[in-house]
């Protein structure tokens, strides 16, 4: 009787433990690296959701991506574009801040950057809900990469 109470007090304790300490549990770090190639040969890079942009390159630099494209509506002049971006990370989530945007060499006002983050922001996190676990601990940026590393639990 002794032995049987005590292995359910020793089974109660273990599982108390595992509720109250899941912070034990494994973990693992995994660093990802991308090249500017890999980048630009990307499915979406390469075969944008809209025809009316065409001619992306991602040019990956220290600290910040420029993105250019063309953008054609009908009936108008093809317009060059171009956005210039920084990562940063917050509660391990990667959040993506446009610095700059372009259209034709005219730069997009104060607002219009506002309005344009404000959109990424939820449009990235909705985008990056389900495809990724773990929290992000880095993000670098160089001249010819970028690198994340994240943490997961096992």
């Amino acid at each position: 009787m002794n032995t049987r109470k005590l292995a359910l007090i020793s089974l109660m304790i273990i599982m108390i433990a595992a509720v109250a300490f899941p912070t034990l549990a494994a973990e693992k770090t995994v660093t990802v690296t991308l090249t500017e190639t890999d980048v630009n040969s990307a499915y979406r890079v390469s075969n944008p959701a809209r025809r009316t942009i065409t001619d992306v390159y991602v040019d990956l630099q220290p600290e910040q991506v420029v993105i250019t494209a063309t953008f054609t509506a009908p009936r108008t002049n093809p317009i060059p574009v171009s956005v210039t971006m920084t990562p940063s990370i917050t509660n391990g989530r990667v959040y993506w801040t446009v610095n700059s945007a372009t259209a034709d060499g005219k730069a997009a006002s104060g607002d219009l950057l506002t309005q344009i983050n404000t959109s990424i922001s939820s449009s990235w996190r909705n985008y990056m809900k389900g495809k990724t676990s773990g929290k992000v601990t880095s993000i670098t940026v160089t001249d010819d990469t970028l690198s994340w590393t994240k943490v997961t639990t096992k």
